[in-house]
């Protein structure tokens, strides 16, 4: 099947839901959320779809606690859309029932993918809320769990889940990490010095 005909079919599953399409990838806002589908080809492996979604009202803060760093923005970590359906990859290569089977998987499993990751909760808990300590490269995830709880009213814990970055902590990461508590109204202290 070629791209254009995974296009149609999945296009004729997502507008119904609110999603508008740009070449072979789907976007829709609910409330602060954006919530994306993306059509991902391979010559290799087939077709897929990966989804994601980011909070447009933590990006803009993102953005006004680093105001220095021009390109600031969410990261996104897209799922594939086998993973939410088995919990492996699936691709579709050379199957002429791969159009109607991944627009009947997005259909099935879309809703929930993205429900599932509106609320501040939520997204508190995919930034890692509930981790005792940092991971090597978590500074971004640290950084937007902070922004997070802030919106929240969570002040007091957003300023905690910015304290004692890893030794190993670059020092342009620890400069942002210190815009977003100054930003925050952190105190002043030890506290963001490298444990």
């Amino acid at each position: 099947m070629t791209g254009k005909s995974y296009v149609a079919v999945v296009d004729s599953v997502l507008k119904p839901m609110g999603f508008t399409r740009k070449g072979k990838d789907w976007s829709r806002r609910v409330g602060t959320v954006v919530e994306k589908v993306d059509l991902q080809a391979s010559s290799i492996a087939g077709t897929t779809a990966n989804l994601w979604s980011y909070d447009a009202a933590t990006n803009d803060l993102l953005k006004q606690a680093i105001p220095w760093k021009r390109d600031v923005g969410m990261m996104l970590s897209a799922w594939r859309i086998g993973t939410l359906m088995s919990g492996y990859d699936r691709w579709w290569k050379n199957d002429p029932n791969g159009p109607a089977e991944l627009a009947e998987a997005l259909r099935i499993h879309a809703p929930p993918f993205f429900e599932a990751r509106r609320s501040l909760e939520a997204q508190a808990a995919g930034f890692g809320r509930s981790a005792d300590k940092w991971r090597k490269g978590d500074t971004h995830r640290r950084i937007c769990l902070a922004l997070t709880l802030y919106r929240m009213g969570e002040i007091d814990e957003a300023c905690q889940a910015l304290r004692n970055p890893p030794k190993t902590t670059p020092a342009s990461w620890l400069a942002e990490i210190e815009s977003v508590r100054r930003w925050l109204g952190c105190p002043i202290g030890p506290a963001i010095s490298a444990s």
